[in-house]
């Protein structure tokens, strides 16, 4: 069995570090990229929070009322604070959206690890029952070293509530085959980061190119679900002037990338 394939709506935001405009509220309404979303054959979104917190309440209704479901929101609250009542707020936020998933990333501070474990615990009991909780394996947090991401989850909820994300990132193998050893099924999502393949890499190139990773994260976690996060055009890999952060470029790249996945598979 093959996963679901999303597109992450953090791809297509000029401001989604914050480099465009100060305070890193979003410049573009995803709504206006549906029907592009939609063509391009998309299984549904990974929401960037703030494309559904910082947004008016027309654009918020546009969205839930789309045919193209939220999948998973995407959050960034914070694990270092002590007070849980901003997670709090985004397990709301996810039963507002009808996501059957939420992404997280936890802190970065070792010292914290049974503190981050007790705020997962606690936030895991806040979640909408039937929405899966996904912590993202990403470098810089604690979560990063698999073993320790391990723990966390055994130390909380069981597999079909609480799994990992990992890396698909062509330039460097060991994103997901390190957690991917040690995790194995309890690797339920995957961030694919096409970013640095130019759209003259055709479909069937890179699907050559993505097939054996891609094949071995299979194996060993078959019913994973996949993002599509970064794709050519994002600041800083794009290399087409003007286009950089450009929507409707990076959904080109996007629509690319999501049918060399599919071809991989």
């Amino acid at each position: 069995m093959t996963g679901q394939i999303y597109l992450g709506t953090v791809a297509i935001e000029p401001n989604r570090w914050g480099l465009a405009e100060s305070g890193g509220h979003p410049l573009i309404r995803v709504s206006d990229w549906l029907p592009t979303i939609a063509d391009a054959g998309f299984d549904g979104l990974e929401l960037w929070e703030r494309h559904a917190r910082s947004v008016p309440d027309d654009e918020l209704d546009a969205l839930l009322a789309s045919d193209i479901p939220i999948k998973i929101l995407s959050c960034y609250t914070s694990w270092d604070d002590p007070d849980d009542s901003i997670r709090a707020e985004t397990a709301a936020w996810i039963e507002k959206v009808g996501a059957k998933g939420v992404k997280f990333n936890v802190g970065s501070d070792p010292d914290a690890i049974g503190d981050y474990t007790e705020r997962l615990r606690r936030f895991e009991a806040e979640v909408p029952a039937g929405a899966r909780l996904l912590c993202e394996c990403h470098f810089g947090t604690v979560a990063e070293d698999p073993a320790v991401a391990r723990d966390m989850f055994d130390a909380v909820v069981g597999a079909d509530r609480l799994g990992a994300i990992v890396h698909l990132h062509p330039m460097a193998r060991d994103e997901w085959s390190e957690p991917l050893a040690v995790l194995g099924d309890r690797v339920r999502h995957v961030h694919a980061q096409l970013a640095e393949y130019p759209q003259s890499t055709s479909a069937e190139e890179l699907g050559e190119a993505l097939r054996p990773d891609v094949q071995a994260i299979c194996a060993a976690t078959p019913h994973a679900t996949w993002t599509i996060e970064f794709s050519h055009g994002l600041w800083g890999f794009g290399r087409d002037g003007a286009e950089h952060d450009n929507p409707a470029y990076i959904l080109k790249s996007a629509r690319r990338d999501l049918e060399a996945l599919r071809t991989a598979f």
